[in-house]
């Protein structure tokens, strides 16, 4: 079991919610969101152990991944290659990188359980990873609003994964107090309000803040509005700067002149980048279906990871069509190197006819996996309606994603439908997201 709601004594629950109704307007404000009617009155509480399970598995996880691409490919062209992606498809790719660990700097793992075993659906791996942020602060002010309730006490959150993540930059990057550091994110994408660049560098300002606490001279800024200087370097406004932490996914970028200038500076080598736009590659669901087609060469103790916690995941073929019609209910149809819940079919939750189709549509478009359904339990989540302030109880599904920056685990993105909801938990389909509390 995940969440301990209901295992909690009702006082501790009555303390929870009557805190959480008094707070959640303060909880939530500045959080990104596409959602406009709901907000919960508590964040999700699992035990420590758990959690150290999780992010365990995660890591074996993300290890294997590397593995399998290992297996394949020595440098970034050829996993480029391997998987299918065109030539130009990833921004920012040096196609003569070598596959090494630094690959893995930030890993978010995509957790579902099933009868309480969790299974990692999409692994992550990038800098890119949303919502340390918003989880970091949800969780903390959770925690502020339940100080001096002795029934709350031994509640605790999980390392930052901000903090994390810095460190683990400064340290890919050597970076010293006299670089000058950039977040740089797009104002094309799809975290909610980003594409108004000022707001969001307002928004942002406590990341910065954090970052100039770790000794970092950190800004935020926007890669549409980068430039190149006479000596090469790529220029925010206050000048040229050193290492950048990129905060947008390297594929599908729109096309600007802050791409061009920051794609010079990193073929020059004038500015350093966390992380390396190959880690991308290591995020496509085709390689998930490598870790199965391995399984007779890993370690027994990583095969049985494998086997346990990553669903069955094939490349979709014509000749797997026949099996796939005939276990729709069994089996999600997804594109490889999509993100967001993009594109995905989930068979139970469609007819035959639209199963078939999009089956037949996957094959003429190439680059889909077909991976095992899983049954997902859901979480017990009190929400409140913002227009009417009713408080409403429902049971949602929910996924589980703990952060691993350089390898140590921190923090974990919790995101959960709302009453009413479909069966895909995605931030832009309108589901919420919380940070993690923990309990010795």
């Amino acid at each position: 079991m995940t969440d301990l709601w209901n295992t909690l004594p009702e006082a501790t629950r009555t303390a929870l919610l009557a805190r959480g109704t008094d707070a959640w307007r303060t909880v939530y404000e500045g959080v990104a969101t596409h959602n406009k009617e709901w907000r919960p009155l508590r964040p999700p509480i699992m035990k420590a152990s758990a959690y150290d399970e999780f992010t365990a598995i995660s890591a074996t996880v993300a290890r294997l991944i590397l593995t399998a691409c290992q297996q394949r490919a020595t440098t970034a062209g050829e996993l480029r290659d391997a998987l299918g992606v065109p030539v130009g498809a990833v921004d920012l790719l040096d196609e003569d990188a070598p596959l090494t660990e630094e690959l893995l700097g930030g890993v978010r793992a995509d957790i579902l359980l099933a009868d309480g075993t969790p299974y990692i659906v999409e692994a992550n791996i990038d800098s890119a990873l949303g919502g340390a942020h918003d989880s970091d602060g949800i969780a903390a002010r959770f925690l502020a609003a339940y100080a001096g309730d002795p029934l709350l006490a031994e509640l605790t959150a999980p390392p930052s994964a901000v903090d994390a993540r810095y460190v683990a930059m400064r340290s890919a990057l050597a970076l010293t107090a006299t670089d000058r550091v950039a977040m740089v994110f797009t104002t094309v994408g799809t975290y909610p309000g980003s594409r108004d660049g000022h707001a969001t560098i307002k928004l942002l300002q406590g990341f910065s803040d954090r970052g100039r606490q770790f000794g970092l001279d950190m800004r935020v800024y926007p890669l549409e509005w980068l430039t190149l200087d006479d000596d090469g370097r790529v220029c925010v406004d206050d000048g040229p700067i050193d290492a950048v932490l990129r905060m947008f996914v390297p594929q599908g970028t729109t096309p600007s002149a802050g791409l061009d200038a920051l794609s010079a500076a990193v073929r020059s080598g004038t500015v350093r980048m966390f992380v390396p736009a190959a880690s991308w590659l290591l995020a496509s669901k085709t390689v998930f279906a490598w870790l199965w087609d391995d399984l007779d060469i890993l370690d027994p103790a990583d095969a049985e990871v494998v086997r346990r916690h990553v669903p069955r995941t094939q490349v979709l073929t014509a000749e797997l069509r026949a099996e796939a019609m005939a276990n729709q209910q069994e089996l999600v149809l997804k594109p490889s190197g999509s993100y967001g819940g993009v594109g995905v079919v989930v068979g139970p939750e469609v007819s035959s006819a639209e199963w078939q189709h999009a089956v037949d549509e996957a094959l003429v478009e190439h680059g889909y996996i077909l991976q095992k359904y899983v049954p997902v339990d859901h979480l017990t989540m009190q929400f409140v309606e913002m227009e009417t302030g009713a408080v409403k109880e429902a049971d949602v599904p929910f996924c589980l994603a703990p952060y691993l920056f350089g390898g140590t685990p921190a923090g974990a993105y919790l995101r959960f439908a709302v009453p009413g909801a479909g069966p895909v938990v995605n931030v832009a389909q309108g589901a919420l997201t919380s940070g993690l509390l923990l309990l010795p």
